[in-house]
């Protein structure tokens, strides 16, 4: 990072990591202890809700990426934060759980999008090891904020709800939303990936599973011994996050994504393996162990979207919007655990530590099991460039749909695939393809998948140079 547009956006991408840890500590030390006498379930449903609505960004920017339009939604966030915090606050006072339950789907419209558009920001810096620095540094700033300050009132903690999420949107959205517009004016990423599937990551990808998993833990980190409903913090994980951080900055080749997946393993392992001595005790370091495991995987999931970005940045806001709705979905898991642990190791401590122990084994089994050949540095290298959309048709040698129909005869395509096929080669989209035929998106992927394995190909840009290649 040598030139100073450079050092701008990483400050902003470091500031925004700073300010939306805080918010989370804020969230779950001042918010939620105040629910849990009324709404106890709040949480849990504050986390569901995240997952819902970031399982619909991603459905949105695949098929309809028109419609996100990031300055009318970023206003609309900013509205919805500002009102959800004022919404939190009288619930809290009055304790009423309808109130608890408008404020927390408010807060939540607002915030999913405002943690998008930071990804974006994190993801457009110049290296994937520039998006791990500003995560992994922010992170140990932000958790040093979180030892050195009391916990914050309602109504403190009420402002800060809404004036730190608002902060990280202000310093993200200029390169934020210049991407996200090229986006909104691309073609779907779903009609992308007929023509291109290995641009593209499904929704079932490994990457995606292992995000559920390591989430799990954190949840379980997350009410683990609580103190007064509110997760219990020590200075290991400040200290241990700082840790990671020096050693991405050590590091000036690229990739490192396996060696960043080890290490956040073997520290979760430990965390659980320390938990069964810190019950009904004040001792923090199997939470700290447990978040700083989580901690450098929040590193290594950035980095490798990130870099996946860089490959592909058509997949980017949907990998995101997929990433986020998976760790959602683990945090909600974990943290049941966590508290049926609680429960448990005040009525009957060796039942507890039989938990504790069938979850790591669980981890462990998962780990073992289904990614003993997983590599996040493989998977980043499968992801393909796919073609520009505006490629469109180009100029070719004479007779090149003589050569086309050669190819076409040689592998048994079928006239409607010999059609289709001739389209490919000449550059044309899906869309180009639906309409031109006047056929379903869907038929057009049952043509082109079928077309692929005919002729032994995996995207258009092998398909064209088949074409081009053929003599």
């Amino acid at each position: 990072m040598h030139d100073a547009r450079s050092m701008k956006s990483f400050a902003a991408c470091f500031a925004a990591v700073v300010a939306l840890a805080v918010y989370g500590w804020v969230q779950n030390g001042a918010l939620f202890p105040c629910f849990a006498g009324f709404f106890p379930i709040g949480r849990e449903i504050d986390t569901a809700v995240r997952a819902a609505l970031y399982v619909a960004i991603a459905a949105v920017a695949s098929r309809k990426p028109a419609l996100l339009d990031a300055k009318a939604l970023s206003a609309a966030a900013a509205t919805a934060t500002a009102c959800a915090a004022a919404l939190l606050y009288a619930a809290a006072a009055m304790q009423s759980k309808g109130l608890a339950l408008i404020g927390i789907v408010c807060f939540e419209l607002g915030h999913v999008w405002i943690v998008v558009m930071y990804g974006l920001a994190l993801c457009l810096l110049a290296q994937p090891r520039h998006a791990a620095l500003a995560v992994a540094f922010g992170t140990a700033a932000g958790a040093v904020v979180q030892s050195a300050m009391p916990a914050p009132s309602l109504a403190a903690g009420m402002a800060l709800m809404a004036a730190l999420p608002l902060f990280a949107l202000a310093v993200c959205y200029a390169p934020a939303a210049r991407f996200a517009s090229m986006l909104q004016h691309a073609a779907a990423p779903c009609d992308m990936e007929i023509a291109n599937p290995r641009a593209f990551l499904a929704p079932t990808s490994a990457l995606f599973a292992c995000i559920l998993m390591f989430s799990i833990a954190s949840g379980y980190a997350l009410a683990l011994n609580e103190v007064g409903h509110a997760p219990r913090i020590g200075p290991l994980e400040w200290i241990g996050t700082l840790g990671i951080a020096l050693l991405v900055a050590c590091r000036s080749k690229p990739g490192g994504q396996d060696a960043l997946f080890s290490l956040s393993a073997l520290l979760v392992i430990a965390g659980f393996l320390a938990a069964p001595f810190t019950f009904g005790t004040d001792e923090a370091d199997a939470n700290a162990l447990l978040r700083v495991g989580r901690n450098c995987f929040d590193v290594l999931v950035w980095m490798t979207l990130a870099s996946i970005g860089k490959r592909n940045p058509f997949s980017l806001l949907v990998a995101i919007g997929i990433a986020n709705a998976a760790r959602a979905a683990g945090i909600i898991a974990g943290a049941v655990a966590g508290h049926v642990v609680n429960d448990l190791a005040l009525a009957n401590a060796p039942f507890a530590h039989a938990v504790t122990a069938c979850v790591l084994f669980a981890f462990v089994a998962f780990l073992w099991l289904g990614f003993r050949g997983f590599s996040f540095e493989r998977t980043i290298q499968g992801v393909e460039t796919p073609r520009a959309d505006g490629d469109g048709e180009t100029d070719r040698t004479a007779g090149f749909d003589e050569r086309c129909a050669a190819i076409a005869d040689e592998r048994g395509l079928t006239e409607r695939e010999t059609e289709i096929f001739l389209c490919l080669a000449r550059g044309r989209n899906v869309g180009f393809i639906q309409e031109h035929f006047v056929i379903s998106r869907n038929t057009v992927k049952t043509h082109v998948k079928r077309i692929y394995k005919k002729l032994d190909v995996h995207s258009q840009q092998e398909l064209i140079d088949l074409a081009e290649e053929k003599r």
